[in-house]
């Protein structure tokens, strides 16, 4: 009878800890659930309230602002969509959908892109030192279609002028971009496309190509 009691004892409080357990879990769901509508409301209230930047009202578009350029009158904005949620603590994050530029002296701006449709995945300064208020030489930008792995897919690499006017098509099918230096008057890049490794070398004041090679990557054995 002892025996049969502890057990009830027992059973009775693992029912209260199952329980409690369970209200926990509830509350935790709850209020998850608050900051999710929260997040969104204010990213919507953000986007409604910004920059218009297309003819169809786009409730998750927001225009940052726009930053000047080292060494040029030119001012580049980032256009980003809000992504992802607050759940589990990771927070929201964004997405660069597109950049414009401003020229302050122009009445009309104009997109890196026609479209918001891609994702700019990585973009790189190049500027003449390595302090980043060096002036600018140019923006390596590795531009992919929007994909939930977006970093196993590939995209287009470009190599922009500060003004966003000269734009170079590097290479497509480019998975990851790695380096983007500048030395003397040559601008490198380094790539990663259909698993090798290329490496670009273009003409600092004109952006014109001078070289381009595979890297031979010995494999271990």
């Amino acid at each position: 009878m002892k025996v049969q009691k502890l057990f009830r004892y027992l059973w009775r409080i693992n029912a209260i800890l199952i329980l409690m357990a369970a209200g926990a879990i509830t509350f935790g769901v709850g209020v998850l659930i608050f900051q999710e509508f929260g997040w969104r409301a204010n990213a919507r209230r953000n986007a409604e309230t910004g920059v218009q930047v297309a003819v169809e009202p786009k409730v998750d578009l927001i225009l940052g602002h726009a930053e000047p350029i080292p060494g040029s009158v030119i001012l580049r904005a980032e256009l980003t969509v809000s992504r992802g949620s607050v759940k589990f603590n990771s927070g929201g994050y964004s997405e660069t959908r597109n950049i414009l530029f401003i020229d302050p002296t122009q009445k009309a701006a104009h997109w890196l892109v026609p479209d918001n449709d891609h994702v700019i995945a990585e973009h790189s300064d190049i500027n003449e030192t390595d302090s980043q208020r060096g002036k600018l030489i140019a923006t390596a930008m590795l531009v992919k279609p929007r994909s939930d792995q977006e970093e196993l897919v590939a995209g287009r690499l470009l190599l922009v002028d500060p003004t966003g006017t000269n734009i170079v098509e590097v290479s497509s099918d480019v998975r990851d971009l790695q380096v983007a230096t500048h030395r003397g008057d040559e601008l490198t890049l380094l790539y990663e496309r259909n698993r090798h490794l290329i490496s670009v070398v273009f003409d600092s004041a004109s952006l014109v190509k001078k070289k381009e090679q595979e890297i031979d990557v010995p494999q271990l054995k």
